[in-house]
């Protein structure tokens, strides 16, 4: 079921300036700050929308995999639960077709991602074959998703609020760790509550979160329950693209609101790209349109989504709400 337009309205302004404050907000959309953040309450305590964090991924820092699990037999339930307990596993979906689950990893390097994942992977007694792609280089990816609800005029004046990645990072600021996962739990937690949980003082919290967020160690976004968005279906494509038509079909697939990833691979396949849909039958458009922009274009793979189980450190139901339970690397938390 689709949120009213008022709910929808919210999200989309929280999509494009996540941290921005209800006053701001208020201003933007012509709507009372108070009213704003009260909506803003109930969506989040009903898991309908969020705003968490997680490890940016802009210029040479961070590594994104993609790994594609088929289980044995009758054991997938618990290759879920384990898995879903790996902060460094941002992402366990259950898939439709050649793999029983995708999972999407986050990590500072790929190191870390072979001395702390792979290892987990590897040694599960109820997965039967491994595949993993690696990202060497993201077009697009969760943050950059938007809904098409606000105005052109609405739409300017909230990017106007939005602090974007746009100095290279230096020396890493301290207590990055405890900070990324107090804004996973709650991405527009305050200075002040930052640093109650770090043990700093609030200027130096801010003075952190403002360095992590601007030179790009942090990333941002609201997240929206997948069945109150309006694109219940969730498909990720594996393409080969030739080399000279690569940026046309990038271009073309960014010009979709709802894509959610689009990363240029490792691999049989050199991208790979997730949108969200409003019904199976756009699977065929999105697959015209691309090979009308990129001819070269060959598509391997197409994949429906069955059910995803936890998205960026967040748990899922099954109606796709958050249950508010949190896996961070300093363990499970309650927003």
């Amino acid at each position: 079921m689709e949120l009213p337009p008022e709910d929808l309205e919210l999200v989309h302004a929280l999509q494009i300036a996540p941290r921005a404050s209800w006053t701001q907000l208020g201003a933007a959309l012509g709507r009372h700050p108070t009213t704003l953040a009260a909506r803003w309450d109930r969506l989040r305590a009903d898991g309908r929308s969020w705003v968490t964090a997680h490890l940016g991924t802009s210029g040479t820092q961070g590594c994104a995999t993609f790994i594609g699990l088929e289980c044995r037999p009758g054991r997938r339930a618990e290759v879920l639960e384990r898995l879903c307990a790996v902060p460094e596993i941002g992402t366990v979906e259950e898939s439709a077709r050649a793999w029983d689950v995708r999972l999407t990893v986050l990590t500072r390097s790929w190191e870390q991602m072979t001395r702390d994942v792979l290892p987990l992977v590897r040694a599960d007694p109820a997965i039967l074959r491994a595949q993993l792609t690696v990202a060497t280089r993201l077009h697009a990816i969760g943050s950059n998703w938007r809904l098409d609800v606000l105005s052109p005029e609405q739409q300017r004046r909230v990017s106007a609020l939005r602090s974007e990645a746009h100095r290279p990072h230096g020396a890493v600021p301290a207590h990055l760790e405890e900070m990324t996962a107090v804004l996973q739990a709650d991405g527009r937690a305050t200075a002040a509550q930052i640093a109650a949980a770090t043990g700093t003082h609030p200027t130096t919290a801010a003075r952190h979160l403002r360095q992590a967020l601007e030179t790009g160690l942090v990333a941002l976004r609201c997240e929206l329950a997948q069945q109150h968005s309006g694109y219940p279906v969730s498909c990720q494509w594996y393409v080969r693209v030739p080399p000279a038509q690569l940026e046309a079909a990038v271009r073309c697939l960014r010009s979709h609101r709802t894509l959610r990833l689009c990363a240029s691979t490792t691999g049989d396949t050199n991208l790979t790209f997730l949108l969200w849909l409003r019904t199976p039958g756009d699977i065929f458009d999105v697959e015209a349109e691309l090979q009308a922009a990129a001819p070269g274009v060959q598509v391997v793979e197409s994949d429906v989504g069955v059910r995803t189980h936890k998205r960026m450190g967040w748990m899922l139901r099954d109606d796709s709400t958050a249950t508010g339970e949190v896996v961070t690397e300093l363990g499970r938390a309650a927003p």
